[in-house]
C-alpha cells in the first residue's frame, strides 16, 4: 500500500507560560483524512509523564500550593492489606504487591472524598494524587505512600482527614523556570505498570491545557524547529531529519496572546 507523507505541528499552552511545540510526520493513506490523521499521531505522541506535567503547569503554583507526601501509619497499613485481601476474588491472577497497591489507591479516593464533602463540594479541590511503592532511581520496593500535588489553601483539611490513615509530610514542589516538567519525571519514575490500576489521579476541576489544532507544514517540512523570540527553551529532542521533533519554552507574560486556533481546553484569563 502507498502512503503520502506530510508533516504538522502542534502547540500546547499552559497558564504558567509553558508552551510544547511538536513537529511531526503523518502517513496518509489513500482516503484518510490528514487533519484527523494529525490528531491522532499527535496523541500518540504524549507520555504519561507529558500529560501529568503539563496538569501541573496549568493548574499549580509553586509559591502558593503544596507537594504532600500522605504515609501510612501500621495500624493504616494494615486497613490497607484488608482491602487488598477483600480483592483476592475479584483479582485471583493479581500479585499481593499489586493488590496492596490498588487498595491503596481506593483509600487515596475515599481521602479526596471525604476533603470534598469537608469543602462542600468539589468545585474547588485542585488536586492530583500518585501512589507509589518503588524507589525511582532503583527500581526497588518501598512502603506504599502517596504523592499529592494539592491547592495551597486546602493544607489543613487535606491534612485532618489523612490523620486516620497516618501522617503527612511537606515535600518540595520544585520547577525549573515555572515548569513541572521536572516533578512529573520524578512522580512517573516512582509508578510502576499494574492492571487495573491508574498511574495517577487528578481532581474532576482541574483544567486540561489549550491544545492548538495541528497545522499543516508547507515550507520547511523537514527543517529543524526554533523557539519563538524572547522565549526561553527548556527541552528540545536532538534534530535528525525525517524524524518528529519536540521543544518546550517559557513564554514570559509581555509576550503572551490568546491563541486563534485553540479548540478545547480552558481559555486564558
Amino acid at each position: 500500500m502507498l502512503y503520502d507523507t506530510v508533516w504538522y505541528t502542534r502547540k500546547i499552552i499552559c497558564r504558567n507560560g509553558i508552551e510544547e511545540r511538536t513537529k511531526y510526520p503523518v502517513r496518509l493513506e489513500p482516503g484518510q483524512r490528514p487533519k484527523r490523521a494529525a490528531v491522532r499521531t499527535g496523541r500518540s505522541l504524549d507520555a504519561a509523564e507529558k500529560q501529568v506535567a503539563r496538569l501541573l503547569n496549568n493548574n499549580f503554583e509553586a509559591h502558593t500550593d503544596l507537594h504532600l507526601g500522605f504515609e501510612y501509619s501500621e495500624a493504616g497499613l494494615a486497613r490497607v492489606r484488608e482491602r487488598a485481601a477483600r480483592l483476592l476474588e475479584k483479582y485471583p491472577d493479581m500479585e499481593e504487591r499489586d493488590r496492596t497497591f490498588v487498595a491503596a489507591q481506593t483509600e487515596a479516593s475515599n481521602w479526596a472524598r471525604r476533603v470534598q464533602r469537608e469543602l462542600g463540594g468539589a468545585d474547588n479541590f485542585r488536586c492530583l494524587i500518585v501512589t507509589s511503592d518503588m524507589n525511582g532511581e532503583t527500581g526497588e520496593p518501598v512502603r506504599i505512600h502517596h504523592h499529592v500535588i494539592i491547592a495551597g489553601e486546602l493544607r489543613e483539611t487535606a491534612v485532618k482527614k489523612w490523620k486516620r490513615m497516618g501522617f503527612v509530610k511537606e515535600l518540595e514542589l520544585y520547577t525549573v523556570n515555572k515548569d513541572f516538567s521536572a516533578l512529573a519525571t520524578y512522580l512517573m519514575r516512582q509508578v510502576r505498570y499494574i492492571r487495573n490500576a491508574k498511574r495517577y489521579t487528578p481532581s474532576r476541576c482541574l483544567k486540561p491545557p489549550i491544545v492548538e489544532e495541528p497545522v499543516l507544514v508547507t515550507r520547511y517540512a523537514e527543517s529543524e524547529m526554533r523557539p519563538p523570540a524572547g522565549c526561553i527553551v527548556l527541552a528540545r529532542s536532538n534534530y535528525v531529519r525525517g524524524a518528529a521533533q519536540y521543544i518546550r519554552y517559557y513564554r514570559p507574560p509581555e509576550r503572551r496572546k490568546i491563541s486563534r486556533r485553540a479548540k478545547g481546553g480552558n481559555k486564558r484569563d
